[in-house]
């Protein structure tokens, strides 16, 4: 992921080059998130992706897995703040018809209950908050 330039959300800046991201991706769940670290190794907050499910993950780093994005993005702070992101892009998608207008209800459905699970503290789940790269090094991992 190439970022030109730095992105903010609730007045701070949320991803920006060389920050550290580690990414979660799940079997059969339609969110994927990317647990964010600034340039210090300091805790941003998470960006979730509205996906298709994933069927299958992978046992080997060295292949790779279809993803399909379904456009809609949250953004959860440090303090838990949620902020909904790329709506007119699913909107769009549905006016092209690159997705269904079912896919694009189901995507806002998935999103509405990330958005309540977070609100009430049980989103990200505990394994993603409380999981530390073993090392920060930022030449690693780079955004």
């Amino acid at each position: 992921m190439r970022i030109k330039n730095a992105r903010k959300q609730l007045g701070k800046v949320a991803i920006a080059t060389r920050f550290l991201v580690v990414w979660f991706i799940f079997r059969a769940k339609w969110y994927d998130v990317g647990k964010f670290y600034d340039r210090k190794n300091r805790f941003v907050g998470y960006y979730c992706d509205i996906i298709r499910p994933v069927g299958k993950l992978l046992a080997s780093p060295s292949k790779t897995a279809v993803i399909t994005d379904l456009f809609l993005d949250l953004w959860i702070d440090r303090e838990g703040r949620c902020v909904v992101l790329d709506e007119d892009e699913l909107m769009r998608a549905v006016v092209s018809r690159a997705i269904s207008v079912h896919l694009a209800r189901r995507a806002r459905r998935e999103l509405d209950t990330l958005m309540k699970l977070a609100k009430s503290g049980r989103f990200p789940t505990r394994a993603i908050r409380t999981f530390q790269p073993r090392s920060l090094n930022p030449r690693r991992l780079m955004v």
